[in-house]
């Protein structure tokens, strides 16, 4: 996400160039599509060890959440102590468990975003080989996928809120069939709070976001200003103005990645004292 103001995306002529041979009179050739499937093989492959490594993460994050003294003695008016002692020790075992709510959190959002996909391939085709109108490319894909998008983006806090709350359960003790049943029916007994729990982790998220994206777009188009600039490498040598804007730029960017790691955290923290208090 932090990279997409940074990106220079391609135009319509140098998408059709960068299929080449992978796309007929007919649509897109056999070839193309098990460029795909290798591919797909390949980042599952990747997103397996990813999914490991975030399971330890949510644990490690866990315990060294409900072991601070300071939360115990908060949590002491309000949660039993089996609860506490239960989180302090719920994570034994469970590193598998918690690999399985990570998969099957991945397979929910690649499930929801199909329909997103197949409307964009269509309709990037479509655009490619009859142009609807002088507009670029993104833009004219855009305006055929809003339905598609809409759903999409919708699906995505529903599935951290669930995959959040169950991962949570697991955390304090619960089975992995109970987590998950569970989480529907705290939903439906106290849906207030876990919308709002929903509401306030995304909205930290999408300020972020919106503010880094910001902040990376003026940094970028001074960097790339400065260097456009000049006409020759020994130009560029010379001036210490574009290295300037390249650091500020890079600067931006690591604050970003920090700020980024910070609501990481805090939603983290949210979801699981929800979870302590109910």
């Amino acid at each position: 996400m932090l990279c997409l103001p940074i990106i220079v995306l391609p135009t319509q002529v140098e998408v059709r160039l960068a299929l080449g041979a992978n796309l007929g009179s007919s649509g897109l050739t056999p070839g193309f599509w098990g460029l795909v499937g290798v591919g797909t093989a390949v980042t599952s492959l990747i997103a397996l060890f990813v999914l490991y490594g975030l399971a330890r993460i949510e644990a490690g994050s866990f315990d060294r959440l409900v072991g601070s003294a300071e939360l115990v003695d908060d949590l002491a008016q309000e949660t039993s102590p089996g609860a506490l002692v239960a989180a302090r020790h719920g994570r034994r075992g469970l590193i598998g468990s918690l690999f399985v709510i990570q998969a099957l959190t991945l397979i929910a959002v690649l499930v929801a975003a199909v329909p997103l996909a197949a409307s964009v391939g269509q309709a990037t085709l479509d655009e490619i080989l009859r142009p609807s109108s002088n507009g670029t490319i993104y833009a004219r894909v855009l305006g055929q996928v809003g339905v598609a998008l809409t759903v999409f983006v919708a699906a995505l806090p529903v599935i951290d809120m669930t995959s959040a709350m169950a991962t949570r359960r697991l955390l304090l003790g619960l089975s992995l069939a109970a987590a998950i049943g569970g989480v529907v029916a705290e939903v439906l007994r106290a849906p207030v709070r876990a919308v709002g729990s929903a509401l306030v982790a995304w909205l930290g998220l999408v300020a972020l976001l919106l503010a880094v994206g910001w902040a990376l777009s003026v940094a970028w188009q001074a960097a790339r200003a400065s260097f456009l600039a000049t006409t020759s490498v020994a130009d560029l040598f010379g001036d210490v103005a574009p290295f300037i804007v390249a650091l500020m730029l890079a600067g931006v960017f690591v604050a970003g990645l920090a700020l980024a790691g910070f609501v990481s955290a805090f939603r983290a923290a949210l979801w699981t004292l929800a979870e302590l208090r109910r």
